[in-house]
């Protein structure tokens, strides 16, 4: 299911990720997913957030959630694993090596992990490597009767650059004190 986010007003006089003044609006899709037991249902806003060119780029990356984490690490430890097995079989064999094989796995799973997590952090003046704008909750009013719109009720959206949130909490003074959307910092 699509939503439109145009009711709100995101301020366009600089970019919502570094605070540059030389942006555009573009439309960042931000998804909001749900599990129903085995299926999942998922809703996309689209959001016109003023970014530059340079962080054009971080609103097509959603945050990692920690499903994602997970896998990520359990990758690292896979691969830790089986180089230090093929190591450990190829160039000489220590029967040291293959009773520690797991603890010693652990260990560069941890380090690569880490590595690859730093490698994905924001370069200053940037707030966030991934989206700038990001959706903490929804509820979305669905109508199955032809005839009937369906809409937002609610909405919670959460900030990475700080002079944006005011920005946009000023923005939407209104739609804040009606209750139905709420901001944060991220």
């Amino acid at each position: 299911m699509d939503a439109d986010g145009s009711p709100l007003i995101f301020p366009t006089g600089f970019c919502c990720n570094c605070g540059a003044l030389d942006c555009q609006s573009e439309i960042q899709d931000t998804r909001a997913t749900r599990y129903f037991g085995i299926r999942r249902g998922e809703t996309t806003f689209h959001l016109p957030v003023p970014v530059c060119a340079r962080c054009r780029r971080s609103t097509r990356r959603p945050p990692p959630g920690f499903f994602a984490r997970l896998l990520l690490f359990l990758a690292c430890l896979v691969v830790a694993a089986l180089l230090l097995v093929l190591l450990n079989y190829s160039l000489f064999y220590s029967d040291w090596l293959s009773r520690h094989v797991l603890v010693l796995a652990g260990a560069l799973a941890v380090a690569a992990f880490v590595l690859l997590t730093r490698l994905r952090r924001p370069k200053p003046p940037q707030t966030s490597f991934y989206q700038p704008v990001r959706l903490k909750t929804a509820t979305v009013a669905v109508s199955h009767v032809e005839g009937t719109a369906s809409g937002v009720t609610f909405m919670k959206l959460a900030f990475t650059n700080a002079d944006y949130f005011n920005a946009f909490r000023n923005a939407n003074r209104e739609a804040l004190e009606s209750g139905r959307i709420a901001v944060v910092k991220a």
